[in-house]
């Protein structure tokens, strides 16, 4: 069972490009972090670390220049601002970047691990969370519903988004508000396209298309690099994902999962079933 080091500090967006699954954050005592294993000595000692919001995935304001729905893309960033209790919020023109805030906000974070590029793999609390500095937890008792990710998924802000290394008993809770949410459709499940959806040009997808971010990523890197929309399979079997869904069973790649129809696609698996292998 993972052990996830609780460590206090404050939150911050000023000048940053931060999303609904990503901010910044900055321990109180930097002896939290010996906890970790670092890369190099500069990721060990940044003081305000980029972190990667496990569990979760927001819909993109930016990615290679191109964005998802902005009503919804934002509606994720800013309740996770809220729910962090940053205000006065000023966009640049572009919408990509915060260029002042009232952040420097308190609260904690709860990580068992970084990821490749040394992004703590977190869970969010507020500052009223009841949970102590420098303490080590695990799954069983851990106040996983107090968590700011979980929250997102509740209120059907963000995409519920598992890999491999993902604690199962986290989400199986993240599952079952997904499901709720899903019901009574709920922000994004009113109107979600991943299952089926016909897709004419990138346009679409920026503005009409409601989609799984990951598979967003996708498609505007297909788009980047394809002229020919017949290419889609080929492309999307040459990503080797190495998929493990819910039950177990092993998937070379989203193709797998894909029913592509001339212009129309088709998910055969709901998203919380695919747990995506870290990269």
């Amino acid at each position: 069972m993972a052990q996830y080091k609780i460590v206090a500090g404050t939150f911050h967006v000023k000048g940053f490009q931060p999303d609904g699954d990503s901010i910044r954050f900055q321990a109180n005592n930097p002896e939290n972090w010996d906890f970790f294993q670092w890369e190099t000595e500069a990721l060990k000692t940044s003081k305000k670390k980029q972190l990667r919001v496990e569990s979760i995935d927001a819909l993109e304001t930016h990615y290679e220049g191109y964005h998802q729905s902005r009503p919804f893309a934002l509606a994720a960033l800013e309740s996770l601002l809220e729910l962090l209790n940053i205000k006065s919020v000023t966009y640049s023109l572009s919408v990509t970047q915060i260029v002042d805030a009232d952040d420097g906000k308190a609260g904690f974070i709860a990580s068992a691990t970084t990821d490749n590029f040394g992004r703590p793999i977190s869970y969010l609390f507020p500052k009223n969370a009841k949970l102590i500095d420098g303490a080590l937890m695990d799954s069983a008792t851990m106040p996983i519903e107090d968590s700011i990710n979980f929250q997102l998924v509740r209120e059907g802000l963000v995409y519920p988004t598992f890999y491999t290394t993902t604690d199962r008993v986290f989400a199986e809770k993240i599952r079952a508000v997904v499901t709720r949410a899903r019901k009574t459709k709920r922000g994004i499940w009113s109107i979600d396209k991943t299952p089926d959806f016909s897709l004419l040009d990138i346009r679409a997808l920026q503005e009409d298309i409601l989609l799984m971010p990951k598979l967003f990523r996708r498609l505007v890197s297909f788009f980047d690099n394809y002229s020919d929309f017949g290419k889609l399979e080929e492309y999307m079997k040459k990503q080797r994902d190495n998929l493990v869904l819910w039950d177990g069973t092993k998937k070379k790649s989203m193709a797998d999962l894909m029913k592509i129809s001339g212009r129309r696609i088709q998910m055969t698996t709901p998203v919380e079933d695919i747990l995506f292998s870290p990269k």
